[in-house]
């Protein structure tokens, strides 16, 4: 990872982000939309259950709607190896098979579970690969590739962000047998949606960032560098507190996780070991036997330079004390060897003038 310098890290984390910002949107439409929201019973963020097989399933949302159908979207980053188009179609026959999904969620975190009548699959695929996604989906239905047979074939959206108006489009296309999300008779749907917006869909930044500003995850596992970020900006000054930096914070994974479940909708003690062990590396923070202490401090200005500063930092592994009390011990260190180093040569002159 060093030898691409910090810009792997920094579009890693760019690219997390806005995957956050796409399920966001989703979020605004099955919620908050007139109409389309009145259709819908839950709409889950963190879809995470085990199917009546015994295999988990963790699609990046799901919806489901007042008539006990569902909706499953998964975000795919589709790759040009052959094993890229397999692992999604493996996804997808798991969804395709679903008789049940989150209904509600539970007040001790999670949701619970209840029957579905149809589930319908949403694929969503940056639009410069979304027509390659198309294509070879429906080659490999056709082919009967890695047994894959659904009952209703998957539609296939392409994203993009449209930065000069600073809003998310959502493109349709019918290429290779590609079919709208199906209504089951409901309306507004996302069907009729895109049957009434020449199949194009926006979502301003307006209505998504108040959304992604409190779930800043999604159900894909972070970057460390993510999470690293997120913490040293958000959770370690809000943990620290009364005290502001530079302090030495003295935190475990179980407790980071903890605050992020509470203000973000997600925490995982495993991600939060990760995003540690970042700052570790970054010389920012020290693992002792049942707690890590963070060196929180003013690295930069702004939020895209402590990215930078965070990402240099990892890359370049500084060495030597990491805690205000490391310094305070190692000066200590220093004095005491000072002060030794001035008695032996005390006592050195005194034997010298005794032989004289």
């Amino acid at each position: 990872m060093a030898s691409d310098g910090p810009e792997r890290l920094i579009r890693e984390h760019r690219e997390y982000d806005l995957r956050c910002d796409v399920v966001s949107c989703f979020e605004v439409y099955f919620t908050q939309a007139r109409g389309l929201s009145e259709t819908v019973a839950h709409f889950e963020r963190f879809p995470r259950f085990t199917a009546r097989d015994g295999n988990p399933v963790t699609p990046d949302f799901t919806v489901r709607f007042t008539d006990a159908t569902m909706l499953v979207g998964e975000l795919s980053n589709l790759a040009r190896a052959e094993e890229s188009l397999e692992s999604l179609l493996h996804q997808l026959g798991r969804y395709d098979g679903l008789d049940e999904g989150p209904s509600a969620p539970r007040a001790a975190g999670g949701h619970e579970l209840a029957a579905v009548s149809a589930v319908d699959m949403l694929v969503l695929v940056p639009t410069a690969e979304a027509n390659a996604a198309r294509d070879r989906i429906d080659a490999a239905i056709e082919e009967g590739r890695y047994g894959y047979a659904p009952v209703v074939r998957p539609s296939v959206l392409g994203y993009s962000r449209d930065e000069a108006n600073n809003r998310f489009v959502f493109t349709y296309d019918d290429r290779s047998n590609n079919p709208r999300p199906r209504s089951h008779g409901r309306a507004p749907s996302l069907e009729t949606w895109l049957i009434g917006n020449y199949d194009t869909l926006t979502c301003p930044s307006s209505l998504f960032s108040p959304i992604t500003a409190v779930r800043r995850f999604m159900n894909d596992r972070p970057p460390a560098f993510y999470t690293a970020t997120l913490l040293w900006l958000d959770a370690l000054p809000a943990l620290a507190a009364p005290e502001l930096p530079p302090t030495d914070v003295t935190v475990t994974p179980g407790q980071i996780a903890h605050w992020l479940r509470t203000n973000y909708g997600w925490g995982d003690t495993n991600a939060v070991r990760g995003a540690l062990e970042f700052l570790a590396r970054a010389g920012l923070a020290r693992q002792r036997q049942e707690d890590w202490i963070v060196a929180l401090k003013t690295i930069a200005n702004s939020k895209e330079e402590v990215r930078r500063e965070l990402a240099d930092r990892y890359l370049a592994r500084p060495r030597g004390p990491v805690t205000a009390g490391d310094r305070r011990a190692q000066q200590q260190r220093r004095n005491r060897h000072r002060e030794e180093a001035a008695q032996n040569r005390a006592s050195q002159r005194l034997l010298e003038f005794d032989e004289g």
